[in-house]
């Protein structure tokens, strides 16, 4: 059997001719024949098997099925066939035919040898290393977070790719070109292998998605800078992404060794057994670079998912996407303390990473509020791990759920936990209290002023005896300072409730 695309190309790479007729789209034969005057008279000619005949003594019959004449000089068959205009003499046309076939046997051949690698257990190198033999070109299994797992030959590309967190993996400006292509969605939706184009490469890339069950645990590519691929490359390729599969699963060799420590660290900060100089020293001595702020971030599986291969294949793939974190295991659940300089918990970039990780994976992430002290970390641990409980029951939304867009829901669940209805204060307005205690400013009155004012600038200042251009100056200053967003809705629906709950608790 080979591709008739394949047998084609072989054709016109050797005769240096072009076959007309409509290229088949992934067509067989499984033979070749010699076109006679039996076959002239049969309506629909055997189905996968290329017809070889002379137009001058043919042409002009109507034939349904694939014949291939030569010898048209011009003139065009009568059925809707593939035909040559110069005179190749059909012997040794027939000879390359086969020869295209016979390399398309070889494809089998690769086959048992890739499952004989796979059976005797000699890993994914050899695996690569292989089927490099018969593709010549540069293969590599990315993770769903573009992180590297394995490549032959080894990979010596700073152009494409960058160090990050000890690990190698694509760089941002290429996994958004993907995404900007749908070259990601191709490889989360598709079953089999496809090949694609980059601006800057004058080659073609082949993808294939590697699947436990149902979810995509990574991807397969095969740059084509040494030869343009054929069809029967993408065949190999799909035995590949399987091979892979089972030998994932087999493989616990991607490890994290600091997840004894991670845990622990965790585990004993959400315990309170640290005060803030303890808990930033600890964090400091895994590697981890204190900053202002910090965040929680939760992963899990949704409700219908099992985890499909070892924890540490995860943890070192979010601590890829998160590259100064610490992640732990709680349960089954994912957990990520993210130091940040900002009062932003991750860049798009970040969150684009994160999505297709979660999304490959079938899993869901939740965010907790902005904070500025390790020892108030259980309070934000706790909103995730509520709120990931709430979700996966419902989940039908984007994988990333911000705990601002549901705090007021979790609120009402936990009225009698004090630690945690104070952790549910928008992170604005808890900074904000803050500066105006150290420093003698009276931002938040002029917040209030403004919400009591149904939030109107000229009211505003009258109120507070200003003019409107202070209001304004002290209003720019605040987004300096807390971030605040006066122009969204939703915001100052927080800040608002954000107020009242700061008054409730001030009063008990």
């Amino acid at each position: 059997m080979a591709y008739l695309s394949d047998i084609i190309d072989s054709l016109e790479k050797k005769y240096g001719i072009k076959v007309h007729g409509s290229r088949p789209n992934r067509r067989t034969t499984d033979g070749i024949h010699f076109f006679n005057d039996n076959d002239a008279n049969i309506e629909h000619l055997s189905p996968n098997v290329l017809y070889l005949a002379s137009f001058s003594k043919y042409g002009k019959c109507e034939v349904y099925g694939d014949v291939l004449f030569t010898g048209a000089h011009g003139d065009t068959p009568l059925s809707d066939v593939f035909y040559i205009d110069e005179d190749i003499d059909l012997i040794d046309l027939f000879n390359t035919c086969e020869d295209a076939i016979l390399s398309y046997r070889r494809i089998d051949v690769e086959k048992q040898n890739l499952f004989s690698i796979l059976h005797n257990g000699y890993g994914l190198e050899t695996l690569l290393k292989t089927a490099y033999k018969y593709l010549n070109n540069p293969i590599m299994v990315c993770d769903s977070s573009y992180g590297i797992l394995s490549s032959f030959p080894e990979l010596n590309d700073s152009q494409n790719l960058e160090i990050k967190n000890n690990r190698l993996t694509v760089r941002s400006r290429y996994t958004e070109d993907m995404e900007q292509k749908k070259i990601t969605e191709r490889i989360y939706h598709s079953v089999y292998p496809f090949a694609a184009k980059f601006d800057d490469y004058p080659y073609q890339w082949i993808f294939e998605s590697i699947r436990i069950k149902h979810a995509v645990v990574g991807y397969i590519c095969v740059r084509c800078s040494e030869r343009p691929h054929t069809e029967n490359d993408l065949d190999l390729v799909h035995a590949l992404a399987q091979m892979v599969s089972i030998q994932l699963q087999k493989d616990d060799s991607y490890r994290n060794p600091h997840g004894i420590k991670y845990d622990m660290f965790l585990k004993e900060l959400f315990e309170r057994y640290y005060d803030e100089t303890l808990a930033v020293e600890q964090l400091s001595l895994l590697g981890v670079k204190p900053k202002a702020f910090y965040c929680m971030i939760i992963c899990s599986f949704t409700k219908n998912t099992a985890r499909l291969m070892a924890y540490h294949h995860y943890i070192q793939q979010l601590s890829g996407i998160f590259t100064n974190s610490v992640t732990g295991i709680f349960g089954s659940r994912f957990v990520t303390l993210i130091p940040t300089d900002t009062m932003e918990p991750m860049e798009p970039n970040t969150l684009k990473r994160l999505k297709t990780f979660l999304t490959m994976n079938n899993m869901i992430a939740t965010v907790s509020h902005v904070y500025d002290s390790l020892t108030e970390s259980y309070a934000y641990y706790a909103q995730c791990q509520g709120l990931l409980s709430q979700r996966l029951n419902i989940f039908n939304e984007s994988p990333v759920i911000y705990y601002n867009d549901h705090y007021l829901k979790h609120i009402l669940s936990t009225l009698n936990k004090t630690a945690l209805v104070s952790a549910s204060v928008n992170p604005s307005i808890k900074f904000m209290k803050k500066h105006d205690e150290l420093n003698g400013t009276n931002y938040i009155s002029t917040l209030r002023t403004y919400l009591k004012n149904n939030r109107n600038a000229p009211a505003t200042a009258a109120a507070l005896f200003i003019h409107k251009s202070t209001l304004f100056y002290r209003f720019d200053k605040m987004k300096q300072l807390f971030n605040i967003k006066l122009d969204d809705s939703d915001a100052l629906f927080s800040y608002e409730y954000s107020l009242r709950l700061l008054d409730g608790i001030k009063s008990e």
